[in-house]
């Protein structure tokens, strides 16, 4: 055994751009392989299973919780998303390392199972936090007002937690 390998974490608000940092960073990066996480919210146009997600029933990610086979999981927006287990352990046991793209509130769990993982905090613009975020969310997939509350609510929480990460770094406009 070579010893336990690097769990690098990427996160931030929704519409922030965490996919997009990794894969700009992903050519860098060489060693990691990306944790495909679960979901069950709809495949969006374009996403391929086993990829972007995996994407199952809400009757297979409550079997999923209640066989204790995810790392993390959390309700956001409407769906839930959750880290298999097998997807980080697996890989950072046999010395390799993972990264995992994720919202905050799994970022938080990893770090607590991890203690030696990396965060990494991906922010929008300063001084244009709900325009950038909204503007990114909404060109992505169509959601109703409620929805983009709701999204904009939680980012301004998240915005928050950024103290808890190893980097907190600002986005720059694209």
């Amino acid at each position: 055994m070579t010893g336990q390998g690097m769990v690098l974490v990427i996160s931030g608000p929704s519409g922030v751009g965490k996919d997009t940092v990794w894969k700009a960073a992903s050519p860098c990066l060489p060693t990691f392989e990306r944790a495909v996480t679960c979901t069950t919210r709809e495949r969006r146009p374009g996403e391929v299973e086993g990829v972007n997600y995996h994407y199952v029933s809400d009757t297979e990610f409550d079997r999923m919780i209640r066989d204790d086979e995810l790392v993390e999981w959390a309700q956001v927006h409407g769906n839930r998303y959750g880290v298999p287990k097998s997807s980080i352990f697996v890989r950072a046991d046999a010395g390799d390392d993972v990264v995992c793209v994720i919202d905050v509130q799994g970022a938080l769990k990893v770090r607590a199972l991890f203690a030696n993982s990396l965060l990494v905090f991906i922010a929008p613009p300063p001084g244009r936090e709900t325009e950038v975020l909204q503007e990114r969310i909404e060109a992505r997939s169509p959601v109703d007002q409620d929805e983009m509350t709701r999204r904009l609510n939680t980012a301004a929480w998240e915005l928050g937690q950024v103290g808890h990460y190893d980097f907190p770094r600002k986005g720059r406009p694209c």
